[in-house]
């Protein structure tokens, strides 16, 4: 923990006020289509904030404290993971079912099994199997599935509205989840890739909000004529 500063842990609550921010727009734009899943929502939100925040916490306790709280550093794919993988089945939902509709029950559940059989694998690599952080990849292919369609789909919705500022700024976020993941498999051990980790991981949030706010006012407007 010697490697960490005031200013990183600082720093570090940063992204993760920003996503909020930007998971404040989308479900503004989620409730707005289909209100019937907004309480979903809301939860793959707080899934997501919280591992943010979680990590944040952990680099501050780690700095002010000298005290390794691993599981609040542990605690951020186990919690963006599903939280990820859920919103990109709700946002789906809505694009594609965009009124209340029994027979998208089913998609919801497929997503639920999915997120149960990630954490029957974690707990199996970690604890049947007894691998050292055996419950990362099936959390990590998780998060990554569930970004990159969250995406996907979100690009898609600004290529058709012909908003190219959503579908570039949502291309930066991209292009920073993939760069975020050899750090994240290696694990950064020094200063200066943990600044590296969080100043890619604020540039991507920040796209993703400036992005999320563009594709909203742009629904709000279109829905007005």
């Amino acid at each position: 923990m010697d490697f960490f500063t005031l200013p990183l842990a600082l720093f570090n609550f940063l992204p993760a006020l920003l996503t909020a921010l930007a998971l404040f727009f989308l479900l503004r734009l989620l409730g707005g289509l289909r209100p019937d899943l907004r309480v979903w929502g809301l939860l793959a939100a707080a899934l997501i904030v919280a591992g943010g925040l979680s990590k944040a916490l952990w680099k501050l306790v780690a700095t002010l404290t000298g005290h390794d709280v691993s599981w609040l550093a542990n605690a951020l794919f186990p919690l963006i993971g599903p939280g990820f993988f859920l919103l990109a089945v709700l946002v789906w939902m809505a694009f594609h079912r965009p009124s209340p509709d029994p027979r998208t029950a089913p998609i919801l559940t497929l997503a639920l099994l999915a997120i149960g059989l990630a954490l029957a694998l974690a707990a199996l690599r970690s604890w049947g199997l007894e691998m050292p952080r055996g419950w990362f990849l099936p959390f990590m292919l998780l998060t990554t599935l569930g970004n990159l369609g969250l995406m996907g789909l979100l690009i898609q919705r600004g290529w058709r509205a012909r908003q190219w500022g959503v579908v570039a700024l949502l291309g930066v976020n991209v292009l920073v989840v993939f760069g975020l993941q050899p750090i994240a498999m290696a694990g950064a051990d020094t200063l200066a890739l943990h600044w590296l980790e969080q100043v890619m991981t604020a540039l991507g949030a920040a796209a993703f909000a400036f992005a999320l706010w563009l594709l909203l006012h742009g629904e709000r407007a279109r829905l007005s004529r």
